[in-house]
């Protein structure tokens, strides 16, 4: 895919817009949710939160308003990358004073819900940071005055999760593991540092004694950076549908740092549909204009009222696979007003972090259509075999839209045009002109009067090709070209496999094959007439690429050229033989053997052939 993106990229013409993110304009704090972000320590840029020695991460959520008590918060201001801190041996009014464990406030008032005469062992404190920090430390202790000091935890044990996918069960519940476990304790503050440095999301305090006991404060510590910091977009509006083109960053990477952007575009303001059940026990989608008019409905109803929340999926597309580099065509199929970007920063290192200056991603408008819809047919062939495809363009124009004249298609091999014809009528040779490469096919229509102007103006392209690989895909875009500036437009698959080829039954397993020479026999004489020949064959079915070689041997099995040593993709090769062995002398005349032979993952695919030298 990455192949194809670079090539569009190389097309696109200057002139463009570009929706920045992370300067003046449009600041990231004003257009963007945070999971761990700080953007305080280097103005204009963002990259994951920082602690020190000196810091209780439990009190900095606290402090700045990120922890919630509950494992599922009931507070509105609730959102990802929050803390949390709960019991769920305590009734809802107890959770709710957790949060004094948190607050810094030594030898006021403790939690004291676990002095009492029931049994303790077992009952459990459990605490999601929000992310996952370094952590070194966990501290916790009663009130240090009086008889306080006697209800120190007896026996305990301490359990940590760092909250990545993998540590997680089929519910998305943290799986601990034990970071220290003493069954009797006898220390009043507890200062546990008997664990490696490790990065640490949620903790798990479980009481193994049954005697009461009280806490005054819970103090988590360490140093470095924490393991992932997330920022999202809020859904960028670009006023009507554009065409997309390069999305750009700059960024800083430490050592075991990484950058993943992903992005994903929609056709409305909302990438969540809100559901309320009504009377009737149905699911209704809330009216919002925004996600955020549609939470606030939704937190408003009664519980039994509350239905799901789901992706969008109809309106907007799923995230992108990451990007591999600055640069790279913004993946989406067609025109799109909105759009969201996600940037996730990631260490595997404490000390080092990756920071983000800014994003950026390339539109232009007006569009050429509001959709251009294709179609190639027929889509089943037999691979290797040139035939002749018709490529149908239909487009949907409206009075916003300033039509089409130039149809640039991404093909297996170099096509050759037949005809075109708009709607309905053929366009003459001498008014359009074809430039055809082996991967790509443009086709620009000369006379004004033949352009794409109206939904009417059904285009189709009748060409020659030969396909290669089972399910090939044509993609296209259509240009304006009198128009500069503007970046091409995708044409989109109504229906899956509308722009794709597939191979016929009998093609299916051949993976190398029409192995020949020609000429053959050959007379490298110097005279100008059949000096050399070219070994030709073609590979079918593969993707990336595979070793290849190409060799010439005598009769008698020894070898006289290696012709051709290296990778191969899918596709035609023609390898010339001039006559020569490996020292550059002609061989003598006579009957000569080539070998090709291709490698592939699991098996070796050969083929030989003989080829005569005369004089």
């Amino acid at each position: 895919m990455s192949a194809i993106l670079l090539l569009w990229a190389a097309l696109v013409s200057a002139g463009v817009k570009q929706f920045v993110i992370g300067n003046s304009e449009h600041t990231w704090r004003d257009w963007g949710d945070y999971e761990g972000v700080d953007d305080a320590s280097r103005p204009g840029w963002i990259q994951p939160r920082r602690t020190t020695r000196d810091v209780n991460i439990l009190n900095e959520l606290y402090r700045t308003g990120r922890l919630f008590f509950l494992e599922n918060p009931t507070d509105p201001r609730y959102k990802p990358g929050d803390g949390r801190i709960w019991t769920p041996n305590a009734a809802y009014q107890e959770n709710a004073k957790l949060l004094m464990l948190a607050d810094g406030k030594k030898d006021s008032l403790s939690y004291d819900y676990f002095n009492r005469l029931a049994s303790n062992n077992g009952v459990c404190i459990y605490i999601d940071l929000g992310a996952p920090y370094p952590v070194d430390e966990i501290k916790f202790y009663p009130l240090l005055f009086g008889a306080h000091q006697d209800l120190y935890m007896k026996g305990y044990e301490l359990y940590a999760n760092d909250g990545s996918p993998e540590t997680q069960d089929e519910k998305g519940r943290p799986i601990f593991h034990l970071l220290d476990a003493v069954p009797t304790n006898t220390d009043v503050v507890v200062d546990n540092r008997n664990f490696p440095p490790q990065y640490i999301r949620y903790i798990k305090l479980r009481c193994t004694s049954p005697q009461p006991f009280e806490i005054d404060q819970i103090e988590v510590r360490g140093e470095g950076y924490i393991k992932r910091a997330t920022f999202t977009s809020k859904v960028i509006d670009l006023g009507d549908i554009a065409n997309l083109g390069a999305l750009r960053w700059h960024a800083e990477v430490g050592p075991g740092a990484s950058v993943t952007i992903r992005t994903r575009a929609g056709t409305d303001r909302t990438t969540l549909i809100y559901y309320r059940i009504n009377e009737l026990g149905e699911l209704e989608p809330l009216p919002g204009r925004t996600d955020e008019e549609n939470r606030k409905l939704w937190e408003a109803l009664p519980d039994k009222a509350k239905g799901p929340v789901v992706d969008d999926t109809d309106n907007w597309t799923l995230w992108s696979p990451p990007y591999s580099s600055s640069g790279e065509t913004f993946v989406c199929r067609g025109p799109r007003r909105f759009i969201q970007i996600q940037i996730v920063m990631q260490s595997t290192r404490a000390s080092s972090r990756a920071s983000v200056d800014s994003v950026a991603v390339e539109y232009s408008q007006p569009t050429m259509a509001r959709r251009v819809f294709g179609r190639i047919s027929p889509n089943i062939a037999d691979l290797g075999v040139r035939r002749t495809y018709t490529y149908t363009l239909v487009p949907e124009i409206s009075e916003d839209d300033i039509g089409f004249d130039e149809v640039r298609i991404v093909t297996p091999t170099e096509a050759l045009v037949n005809s075109v014809e708009v709607g309905g009528r053929l366009v003459p040779q001498d008014k359009y002109e074809v430039r055809a490469e082996p991967n790509l096919l443009t086709v620009r229509l000369l006379d004004p009067s033949y352009r794409v102007r109206s939904s009417q103006d059904t285009m189709r392209i009748k060409f020659d090709c030969l396909v290669l690989v089972y399910g090939t895909v044509f993609m296209g875009k259509v240009f304006a070209s009198w128009e500069e500036g503007l970046l091409g437009q995708d044409v989109e698959e109504r229906a899956l496999g509308d722009l794709s080829v597939q191979g016929s039954e009998g093609s299916l397993g051949i993976v190398l094959g029409d192995v020949d020479a020609s000429p053959n026999p050959f007379t490298p004489n110097g005279d100008g007439v059949h000096d050399a020949t070219n070994l030709n064959f073609k590979i079918f079915q593969m993707m990336g690429t595979a070793p290849i070689s190409v060799g010439i041997y005598g009769t008698d099995g020894h070898l006289v050229r290696t012709l051709l040593s290296g990778d191969a993709e899918s596709g035609s090769y023609e390898v010339p033989w001039d006559g020569r062995d490996g020292d550059g002398d002609l061989v003598p005349p006579g009957v000569y053997l080539y070998k090709v032979k291709l490698e592939g993952d699991e098996r070796k695919f050969v083929r030989f052939g003989t080829v005569v030298v005369v004089y």
